[in-house]
């Protein structure tokens, strides 16, 4: 009897150990693999960039650095095209529905740092031990108030783009001067042809494309409403009584003056390497040069930079977009990939020289970044760019003299 109750003892504690489930050990490797299994933390990035080309570029930048580690999952989304993606920015009312990261464009970083949208991200960036790669106007326009709140992302300039078979058809070479310029607008005027096309549209463009004529007298950022910008206000002025330039262009932006060259509408233009794929497709054949200079003035600079630069949102996963960011750093031949398809220069020289052994005609464009200035480093841009493109309108249309422009420009933005 005992042993029959000892094997029933035996056979109950089976039955309950096959019913429990499987020992110490194979529970903790069932655990294991829940716990290296981390979800990747989401990143999400904006941009308004709009062509398809801009829009492969940023889609393959993101999937690369997805591949590249496995703590982030990032995704990006189109907010564009550039006011609007201000405005959205601007009105979303929480954090949780903002991106982490955004591409803006790079005038507008001081903006965005001086309203408190931005993350101060100096700690992580003087880190860096490339930051000397960079152009430095470039890095500067990530700079504000000796702190840095981004990285640029690419950059570019606007230079004198001419229709090379209308100069050889006049035998004509390209103008330097201000002088050799009007003389060449003035005589490549013809019937519904004019000579000369710039963006004067209200808004950053219009102050973007009035720069280089302002700096082209010797003037600095900061004495902008001064006697170089009357004598810039005049020059246009000059070309458009000469009829050598449309006043229409005050509502003309910078792809709308593109198509304008292309048609054939216009001889000579104001613009920068984003519309060189519009003009390779056109066929139209065309040459790039420095834009002209005041007379004795052959060392004053005329290039400014323009391009995007990488920010950090406030309040949003600062590591995680640092991540993203020394991954757009470190990882140069995706570099050179991104600016090539979104039509713009690498930020870094050494990227950028690579760029020119297959897109040389980007040279001009190159060189001027050693030379051109970066519109934040004016104290005051935020508040003089619309006040700038304001009188360059009035000046366009007619309804002020330079001299008002100026004054206007002086009495507008006092205490900027």
């Amino acid at each position: 009897m005992k042993r029959r109750e000892k094997l029933a003892a035996v056979l109950v504690m089976a039955v309950l150990l096959a019913a429990l489930p499987v020992g110490g050990c194979r529970m903790e490797e069932h655990e294991k693999p829940d716990e290296q299994a981390k979800e990747r933390k989401e990143l999400l990035l904006w941009t308004y960039y709009e062509t398809d080309a801009q829009k492969a570029a940023v889609s393959n930048l993101v999937e690369g650095f997805n591949q590249s580690q496995e703590e982030y999952l990032l995704t990006w989304e189109y907010h564009g095209p550039l006011t609007e993606f201000n405005k959205r920015l601007a009105i979303e009312p929480t954090a949780e529905q903002k991106p982490d990261i955004v591409i803006i464009d790079n005038p507008d970083m001081k903006r965005y740092a001086k309203t408190g949208e931005l993350e101060d991200l100096t700690e992580y960036i003087t880190q860096m031990d490339d930051l000397d790669t960079y152009y430095p106007e470039a890095l500067d326009s990530a700079c504000f108030g000796e702190r840095y709140y981004g990285l640029p992302f690419c950059c570019n300039n606007v230079a004198l783009i001419y229709n090379e078979e209308l100069f050889q058809e006049k035998g004509m070479t390209v103008p330097q001067t201000w002088e050799e310029f009007l003389d060449c607008a003035v005589a490549l005027t013809e019937n519904d042809r004019k000579g000369f096309a710039m963006s004067a549209i209200k808004g950053e463009q219009s102050a973007f494309q009035i720069l280089p004529f302002i700096l082209a007298t010797g003037e600095d950022m900061e004495q902008i409403g001064g006697t170089g910008t009357e004598e810039a206000f005049a020059f246009i002025r000059q070309l458009i009584e000469t009829g050598a330039m449309a006043k229409e262009c005050a509502n003309w932006s910078q792809n709308d003056v593109a198509r304008k060259f292309i048609d054939g509408e216009c001889a000579m233009m104001e613009n920068g390497p984003w519309v060189l794929p519009a003009l390779e497709q056109s066929g139209v054949s065309y040459g790039i040069a420095r834009l002209p200079y005041l007379q004795g003035m052959e060392q004053a600079l005329t290039g400014v930079t323009g391009g995007e630069n990488l920010g950090v949102i406030k309040g949003k996963d600062v590591e995680g977009a640092i991540a993203f960011m020394q991954y757009y750093n470190n990882e140069e031949e995706r570099m050179l990939e991104v600016c090539m398809q979104a039509d713009s220069l690498p930020p870094k020289r050494d990227v950028a020289e690579r760029m020119l052994e297959e897109k040389p005609e980007y040279e001009i464009f190159e060189k001027q970044m050693e030379t051109s200035i970066s519109r934040t480093s004016c104290r005051n841009w935020t508040e003089i760019t619309d006040i700038l493109s304001d009188a360059q309108f009035f000046v366009v249309t007619g309804q002020m003299t330079p001299k008002e422009a100026c004054a206007y420009i002086c009495e507008q933005g006092g205490d900027s």
